[in-house]
């Protein structure tokens, strides 16, 4: 729900069982000791319900001395990395019950992809059907985990929806590419559609400012900055990268941002392990809106696979991110990072 009175939108409830949310609730109170004001806000939920939830869960028997419910560590994962990097939310997706020695680290990407996918489609979903009563712009950037966002997103009336793309096309055929993200949860929404009609990286800096200054261009770019929340992923800097497999990065190219100390990307920018954007060449060529400029929306990171925890670690920092959604096996390496 949009509450900028406060400073944002309140954080919207995901869709989980009462079970879930009921040993949430308690292990804020019982043991990081949060008002129920704070619950109330960390949940997105009201303080009433969150005095039901308490008591609910002291009659139930999930409280006696501990809190009895096997995902109550992720709760305090959670709740750790929430308040490290002051967001307004970190969910964590149960961890996969598969031998992981028996899946091969590509596999367990996959995984991790669907899961984070599936806990940020029931997000958006949430935020889409509590706020139908005023214009909603959505900002999508791109990638193999926004994909699987899209794939998970179950349909919902809400045509006044207006879904814009962050960064310009890939011109290879990819499903991640932001048209087909952006038309896939548009049309299962019957909101509109709206995409940078440019591509990704420009030729050079000289054609990347002809395309910016195109009207059509600063349209997108006018509307995306209205973006009440902004979904983006993170990549790695390396040759098993989205970019590097489309054809995007070079070995050169890797090589450049390396000695300048990149780690990661996002909307195809590159930045070093502080969350310092890179100034590079490919950078400068690059299409997408810069994070900065989206300071009126909340910027929710998705992010799946533990190649990406340094990345993740490194935009957390930069401080642009305001919620968080990644799987278990990532969280627990990211939380050796802090």
């Amino acid at each position: 729900m949009i509450d900028r009175a406060r400073g944002g939108f309140a954080v919207i409830e995901r869709d989980q069982s009462d079970g879930d949310i009921m040993v949430r609730a308690a292990w804020l109170y019982y043991v990081a000791e949060k008002t129920q004001n704070e619950i109330a806000s960390i949940l997105g939920v009201s303080r009433v319900k969150v005095a039901r939830l308490i008591s609910d869960a002291r009659t139930s028997g999930i409280v006696t001395i501990d809190i009895d419910h096997r995902l109550s560590a992720l709760s305090q994962l959670e709740e750790r990395i929430r308040t490290k990097f002051d967001l307004k939310f970190c969910y964590i997706t149960p961890p996969s019950d598969d031998d992981e020695s028996a899946a091969t680290s590509e596999a367990q990407e996959a995984v991790a992809r669907r899961g984070v996918g599936m806990v940020a489609a029931k997000f958006l979903r949430s935020m889409l059907v509590q706020d139908q009563a005023k214009e909603t712009v959505i900002g999508l950037a791109w990638g193999r985990t926004i994909s699987a966002m899209a794939d998970a997103f179950l349909p919902v009336h809400t045509p006044d929806v207006q879904f814009v793309s962050l960064l310009g096309s890939l011109t290879r055929s990819a499903s991640a590419n932001p048209f087909d993200v952006v038309q896939k949860i548009a049309s299962k929404t019957g909101g509109q559609a709206k995409y940078l009609p440019v591509p990704f990286i420009a030729d050079s800096e000289e054609d990347r400012e002809v395309f910016i200054q195109q009207r059509v261009v600063q349209d997108i770019i006018r509307t995306a900055m209205r973006a009440q929340a902004c979904f983006i992923s993170v990549g790695e800097c390396d040759s098993s990268s989205f970019l590097s497999r489309y054809g995007y990065l070079s070995k050169d190219d890797l090589k450049v941002l390396h000695k300048l100390g990149a780690v990661g990307d996002t909307l195809g920018l590159f930045f070093d392990k502080s969350g310092n954007y890179i100034d590079s060449q490919i950078c400068r060529r690059t299409l997408a809106i810069n994070l900065s400029a989206l300071s009126q929306s909340d910027i929710i990171l998705l992010s799946a696979g533990t190649s990406k925890v340094k990345a993740t670690h490194a935009i957390l920092k930069a401080a642009f991110i305001n919620g968080l959604v990644i799987d278990a096996d990532s969280a627990r390496q990211l939380e050796r990072l802090l």
